[in-house]
């Protein structure tokens, strides 16, 4: 009879350039869940977000703006969480920094883009973009 030791299971050691991208953008990614998603829809969502950002990683920080393509990413799957928020997809950045972050007090930096182009979106309306007491009456449901 032989023994059998209990398997250990390994531990998971990420890149530190993704541990710190995780610090950084978890809570700001969670708070813009949140703002079209229950807690745990939220949660879920942004859990989702995150394994697929550390899956391909290298291909990610490899790309020409990484922060960037994470938030689309990101506000891609809130999206298909979302069935309220349906707009064109040129039109979510433009929603995003205009309902979004501003109301959430974040700058538009958390996006990625171009200090430039936010700066053209916050100043332009967003015509096509959902009413903002979509977004808030979803939040507090």
């Amino acid at each position: 009879m032989t023994s059998h030791a209990t398997p250990v299971t390994p531990a998971l050691v990420l890149p530190p350039a993704f541990e710190a991208f995780y610090a950084l953008h978890y809570a700001p990614y969670l708070d813009y869940a949140q703002a079209h998603l229950s807690l745990a829809e939220a949660t879920t969502c942004i859990n989702t977000v995150f394994g697929t950002l550390i899956s391909r990683w290298d291909t990610l920080v490899g790309s020409y703006n990484p922060t960037a393509e994470a938030w689309d990413h990101l506000s891609r799957q809130v999206r298909q969480s979302t069935p309220l928020l349906s707009m064109p997809g040129d039109r979510t950045l433009h929603y995003d920094v205009q309902q979004v972050l501003a109301t959430l007090g974040y700058t538009a930096a958390i996006t990625g883009r171009d200090p430039s182009k936010i700066r053209y979106l916050s100043r332009t309306s967003a015509t096509h973009a959902p009413a903002r007491t979509r977004w808030v009456a979803r939040a507090s449901a």
